[in-house]
């Protein structure tokens, strides 16, 4: 099995906490097939917690009752298809919840599935995943309007990290009705690391420190615990979470 870490946190100045996320691995003929998942929800009052936690507990059911069926194929594409449209038919359902209580909630989502020797990441908002193979690193694309203007030429990626329209998305989960998946695929190595995190985490963190993770799982835990500590410590806000994985 892999190794796990997963940690959430209210933060320093919200009422609840409306970030969630998910963490399932079972063996299938003999090979490990895992879901990940951090979602951080937004909306008056608690509409955002329960945006977060209606995607959570979808992908629960899919991965429960759908993927044991999906597998037996071992069809990655065909998996990858079924969660964008999974996703898709949520973002769906909560535009409708939304307009029965009239009032906006919704949420980013970002997604880690990983079954034998390939794996595939889908994003939607400003939630991240980093992954680091052999001395490389990887990172998810932010749908900011401060990524927009990264990728435009307008800014830095430094400056982007001090601009208010960092905050700002420009996609996400329930609040429209076509929404951009990204989607990253590649190979599972032995000793790959996953981070799935929220803004609160890594907002006040720098790369270097993101990508300084311990190997073995007791180090894992020490070093999201002074992640966290870390990130309150310089001022965060917002609450914070993630889910750290090791491939052995």
């Amino acid at each position: 099995m892999v190794q796990v870490i997963e940690m959430t946190d209210i933060g320093n100045g919200r009422p609840s906490n409306q970030d969630a996320y998910l963490m399932r691995q079972k063996e299938y003929q003999g090979e490990i097939c895992l879901l990940a998942a951090v979602c951080d929800g937004m909306g008056g009052l608690k509409r955002g917690e329960i945006a977060s936690r209606y995607l959570i507990e979808v992908l629960k059911q899919w991965f429960d009752e759908v993927m044991p069926n999906l597998i037996k194929q071992k069809n990655m594409d065909l998996i990858r298809k079924d969660l964008i449209g999974l996703i898709r038919k949520s973002n769906q359902n909560l535009l409708l919840m939304s307009e029965d209580i009239d009032e906006t909630m919704g949420s980013t989502l970002t997604l880690l599935f990983a079954f034998k020797k390939r794996f595939f990441v889908l994003n939607v908002g400003d939630s991240r995943a980093y992954w680091f193979d052999q001395g490389k690193k990887y990172v998810t694309t932010d749908h900011t309007l401060a990524q927009l203007e990264v990728k435009a030429g307008h800014m830095t990626k430094e400056q982007a990290k001090k601009d208010p329209r960092r905050h700002i998305l420009i996609q996400c989960v329930g609040v429209t009705k076509d929404i951009k998946i990204d989607s990253y695929c590649g190979t599972l190595e032995p000793g790959m690391e996953f981070l799935l995190c929220t803004d609160g985490f890594y907002g006040l963190l720098e790369e270097e420190e993101i990508y300084h993770v311990d190997s073995d799982q007791r180090k894992m835990k020490i070093w999201v615990e002074r992640c966290f500590e870390k990130v309150k410590e310089r001022g965060e806000l917002d609450n914070l979470s993630c889910v750290l994985i090791r491939v052995p």
